[in-house]
């Protein structure tokens, strides 16, 4: 697995505590899209007691996060931990990550207990999950890509959607492509024949769910206003040709051959 943790951070705790994770609006939900496989926060318990626990927390980068007082947590199911012992949070498997993204604006909670160990729990409503150290199989079960496949192509996108959000819906889906192909071609060889005739399979529906999103991109950036015609030029060519010129200019390389793949893929 690729992620990055921030810098261990060391955190004695002496009461009911909740660490909560949020995703600045600085942040753009295409940065995070790569993120979302991997786990956003790593806990080690390294000392405990009646009263007091220090835990040695690991956090993505991209996230703020707080310590805060709470009340103790009552009827939400725990995970409990000693010395020695640490959990992760991940997103849960399946779940969009246009989901789990939104609900990191909103705010997500770790519920933080003591009582001759470390409790961690989560609200009943949030699309993540706490995944004990020596339970974390993620790497060796169905293949991450396939799952994130799968779930992107049962999902049913609006055709009303505004341009933005088509934009954020075609990159990742874009990413998803380009993470299968290279799936694909780094274990060439390793894999079942079944399951690589699936994953082929599913690349190519994923590739004509992408053409339908780029249609509706470009069409409801042709059409800014129901006032207008579908066919009506709204300013020159000059004015288009100065802007794309700016463009190249001032994007970064990333960004454009990424705009220059999705053009490709829409010939």
């Amino acid at each position: 697995m690729h992620h990055v943790f921030t810098q261990p951070c060391v955190s004695e705790i002496v009461q009911p505590t909740a660490l909560t994770l949020h995703l600045p609006d600085s942040v753009s939900d295409l940065l995070v899209l790569s993120a979302m496989s991997s786990p956003l926060v790593e806990f080690v318990v390294s000392q405990v007691s009646h009263t007091q626990a220090t835990l040695i927390t690991r956090i993505q980068p991209f996230l703020s996060f707080a310590f805060e007082t709470m009340p103790p947590t009552i009827n939400t199911p725990q995970q409990r931990r000693s010395v020695g012992q640490g959990i992760k949070l991940y997103p849960l498997t399946g779940v969009a990550p246009r989901v789990c993204i939104e609900q990191l604006r909103r705010g997500v909670t770790v519920s933080i207990n003591i009582d001759a160990g470390v409790y961690f729990s989560l609200s009943t409503e949030t699309r993540f999950e706490l995944v004990a150290l020596e339970n974390d199989l993620r790497i060796l079960s169905e293949p991450q890509v396939l799952v994130m496949a799968k779930a992107i192509l049962g999902r049913k996108f609006d055709h009303d959607e505004p341009s933005n959000m088509l934009a954020v819906h075609i990159s990742e889906l874009e990413q998803v492509r380009r993470e299968l192909r290279d799936y694909l071609r780094g274990e060439s060889g390793k894999i079942h024949p079944g399951v690589s005739t699936e994953l082929l399979k599913l690349d190519h529906l994923l590739q004509n769910k992408h053409q339908w999103l780029l249609r509706t991109y470009h069409q409801s950036l042709e059409r800014t206003n129901l006032g207008y015609s579908s066919n009506e030029q709204i300013v020159s060519n000059e004015q288009l040709q100065r802007k794309l010129d700016c463009f190249e200019l001032l994007a970064p390389k990333d960004v454009s051959e990424m705009v220059n793949k999705l053009c490709e893929d829409d010939l």
